[in-house]
Parts: structure tokens; sequence; C-alpha cells
């Protein structure tokens, strides 16, 4: 448990900022979307003391405000590239980044039920407890245990068939 606002803080923002990053894959969004979650928790805490856990409080929060922020990027996508008429092809490099393994295994994630795909991000990713995730997420610990499982099993199988493989 933590003792005070400001450990509680520097503990959580790392995770925070991968899970942020694993959610929206954009860096700089991540850091936004991390930062203001946790000034959600700081807010909280000030006003009304610190939250039951405040792991699942500033997950919580992380995961509405991704969704949202991902949200309107992709309202606005379309006026951007309206203005943006310089856009050319990718060059060599940016192609050999794209087929990388990286990206293979986040096209494989996000090609996962949101609900699995959520589950394994706040477990793996964000390195909660199946109970901080169970409280993120509204569900029970075995429900967490059991998407998150289905999610890693999923996408061993998914990365598998793209490489020809099979389990044994």
């Amino acid at each position: 448990m933590f003792v005070d606002l400001e450990s509680a803080v520097l503990e959580l923002a790392p995770r925070l900022i991968r899970y942020c990053t694993a959610r929206t894959r954009q860096p700089s969004l991540a850091e936004e979307v991390a930062q203001e979650s946790l000034s959600a928790l700081v807010e909280r805490w000030r006003r009304h003391g610190p939250p039951d856990s405040p792991e699942a409080f500033v997950f919580a929060v992380a995961k509405r405000r991704a969704a949202r922020a991902l949200m309107r990027q992709r309202l606005w996508l379309p006026l951007r590239r309206l203005g943006d008429r310089s856009e050319h092809s990718p060059d060599p490099e940016v192609r050999a980044i794209e087929r990388s393994e990286r990206d293979r295994l986040l096209r494989a994630i996000d090609s996962l039920p949101e609900r699995l795909r959520e589950a394994l991000l706040l477990v793996a990713v964000a390195d909660l407890t199946t109970r901080e995730a169970a409280r993120v997420l509204g569900i029970s610990e075995s429900a967490v245990k059991m998407r998150a499982l289905r999610a890693r099993n999923r996408l061993l199988s998914l990365l598998e068939a793209e490489n020809g493989t099979t389990r044994r």
C-alpha cells in the first residue's frame, strides 16, 4: 500500500507510461494520457484522500482517457490529411521498421478482442496484479486471469500461424 501521494506517483508513473504507450502506440500521446491520469489521481487524493486502490484508480482513468484520445485522433485525421499535401510514400527505412517483429506483435495484439487485449495490457504491460486489473475492468480476478491466459494463447497461435509453425 502506498504511504503517501509522492511515492504512489513515483511508483505508478513508469508502469502507467508503458501501459499508455501500448494502448496508443504513440509515445507523446501516451505521456500526455499518463500525465492527465496522474493529475486526476493527485486531485482525487488531495480532495478526498487516497482512493482504496491508487493503482486501480489511475489505470481506470488512463484506460478511458486513452480511448478518448485515440477517438479524437481518428476524427481529426481526415482533416489533417487534407492540409498535408507533402505526404510521400515511406522511405525504405520506414518500410523496414513496419516489417519488424515489434510490428508483428502489435498487429497480433490489435487483432485480439478488446476484452482480452485490455486484460493482457493491464497485467503484462502495466504490471498490475490480477486484483488491481479486476478493479480497473470491473470484473472478478478469475475472469482477469482467464482473459489474460486466453489472450496469450491467442497471440501465440496468431504469431505461429503467421510463421507457418504450430504448437505441440
